[in-house]
C-alpha cells in the first residue's frame, strides 16, 4: 500500500507541476514574441525567425519557470487532496506530512536535475548561439557603439564581430602594467582568431610617456589573450548565463569578462544552491495540505502558501542582485535566502504534525 500510495501522490505532485511549467513557457512566449516579433519581422526573418528564436529563448524561460511550477504544483495537488478528503483519508491511515514530503522527495529531485541539465548545459550554448543568429541577421550600422570586455592584459573595445566571434573590427587593447595603470594602446583595423591566438592587422602601437619604445606602425602582430570567440559572442548580453565550470574559468583568469568579477563570483554560488528550490517549494506548499473544506482556513492556507513562495523568489533574486553590484558578499547573497526559507519550510513541517 506505500508504494502505491507514494507513486499516486508522486503522480499528481508531478503532473500539475508539469502542467504549470508548461503554462508559464507559454505565457513567456507570447509576451515576449508581443515585444520582439516587429524587430525580427524587420530583419525579414518571417515566421521561421519567430520560431528560431522561440526556441532558443525556451531553455532560459524553463530555467525561469520551473522554481514556480514547483510550487503551485505541490500546492495545487495537496488543495487537491484536501478538498477531496483524500488527505484526511491519508492521515488516518497512519501516514503523516513528514511521510507525505518523503514520498514526494523524487518529483523535485527529477525537477532540480532538469534544472541543472538545462543550465550548466542547454542554456549557454541556445544563449551564445541566439547572440550569433542576432547579430548576422542585424541590419548595417552606421555609427556601431563599441563593445567592452576585460582580458588578462586589460580592457579591449571592439565595434563589430562577426557572428561566430572570429573576427573583430575597430580594435583598441589597453594593456595595463604591473601597476595596474595604462602602459601601451594598441589599436588594430581587423582581428582574426587563429590557432589559439588573435592575429591583428593595420596595427598602431602608442606607449604611455613612461613607455620605452616610441609610438610605430605594423602591418600584422599576433596578440595572445584569454579572450576567445566564445567569450566574445556572450559580451553583449546584459546576463550572462554561463555554466560552473565557464564561472570558474572566468573567476581564475582563464577566461575574458564583460562583467564585474562580482556578478560572476555570485553566479557561480547561486548555481550550486538553485537547485535546492523545488525541495524548499515542497516544504513552503505545506499549509495547502492542511485546508479542509468546511473549515474556513483554507483559503488563507493558500494565501500563505503564495505569499511565502513569492517572498522567496524576491528575496533570492534581491540578495541576487546586491551580490552582482557587490554590495554583499557572494556566498551571503546566495545562500541568505535559500537558508531563511527552508527554515521556515521545516518548522511548518514539524509544527505541522500536531495540527
Amino acid at each position: 500500500m506505500t508504494g502505491a500510495l507514494a507513486a499516486y501522490l508522486r503522480r499528481r505532485v508531478a503532473v500539475h507541476t508539469l502542467m504549470l511549467t508548461g503554462f508559464f513557457i507559454a505565457l513567456m512566449q507570447v509576451l515576449e514574441l508581443m515585444d520582439m516579433t516587429t524587430d525580427v519581422l524587420d530583419r525579414d526573418l518571417g515566421i521561421g525567425g519567430l520560431a528560431y528564436y522561440a526556441a532558443l529563448r525556451s531553455p532560459s524561460q524553463v530555467v525561469v519557470a520551473l522554481p514556480l511550477a514547483a510550487l503551485l504544483g505541490a500546492m495545487w495537488a495537496f488543495h487537491d487532496l484536501a478538498r477531496n478528503h483524500e488527505m484526511v483519508a491519508i492521515r488516518t491511515a497512519g501516514v503523516n506530512l513528514k511521510q507525505i514530503v518523503a514520498y514526494l522527495l523524487p518529483v523535485p529531485l527529477v525537477v532540480a536535475a532538469a534544472y541543472v541539465v538545462l543550465s550548466q548545459g542547454v542554456v549557454p550554448e541556445a544563449e551564445a548561439a541566439l547572440q550569433s543568429w542576432w547579430v548576422a541577421t542585424a541590419p548595417h550600422d552606421d555609427s556601431p557603439r563599441s563593445s567592452w570586455i576585460r582580458t588578462s592584459a586589460g580592457p579591449v573595445s571592439y565595434l563589430a564581430a562577426s557572428p561566430d566571434g572570429e573576427r573583430l573590427t575597430g580594435v583598441r587593447i589597453y594593456i595595463l602594467g604591473e601597476d595596474a595603470l595604462l602602459s601601451e594602446r594598441i589599436s588594430a583595423q581587423t582581428a582574426h582568431w587563429q590557432q589559439g591566438a588573435w592575429h591583428l592587422e593595420d596595427v598602431e602601437r602608442l606607449d604611455t610617456p613612461g613607455g620605452q619604445a616610441p609610438a610605430r606602425n605594423e602591418p600584422v602582430r599576433t596578440w595572445t589573450t584569454n579572450l576567445s570567440p566564445d567569450d566574445v559572442r556572450l559580451a553583449d548580453i546584459a546576463r550572462p548565463k554561463l555554466s560552473s565550470v565557464m564561472l570558474l574559468d572566468v573567476i581564475g583568469g582563464e577566461r575574458a569578462a564583460s562583467q564585474p568579477l562580482s556578478y560572476y563570483q555570485t553566479a557561480l554560488f547561486r548555481s550550486f544552491v538553485a537547485p535546492l528550490a523545488p525541495f524548499i517549494m515542497l516544504l513552503l506548499a505545506l499549509p495547502a495540505a492542511r485546508g479542509l473544506p468546511r473549515r474556513s482556513d483554507g483559503g488563507g492556507a493558500l494565501l500563505l502558501v503564495l505569499g511565502l513562495g513569492l517572498a522567496f523568489l524576491l528575496c533570492d533574486g534581491f540578495m541576487g542582485a546586491l551580490g552582482t553590484s557587490g554590495r554583499v558578499p557572494a556566498a551571503v547573497a546566495a545562500l541568505a535566502a535559500p537558508l531563511l526559507f527552508s527554515a521556515i519550510g521545516l518548522l511548518q513541517l514539524h509544527f505541522s504534525e500536531g495540527r
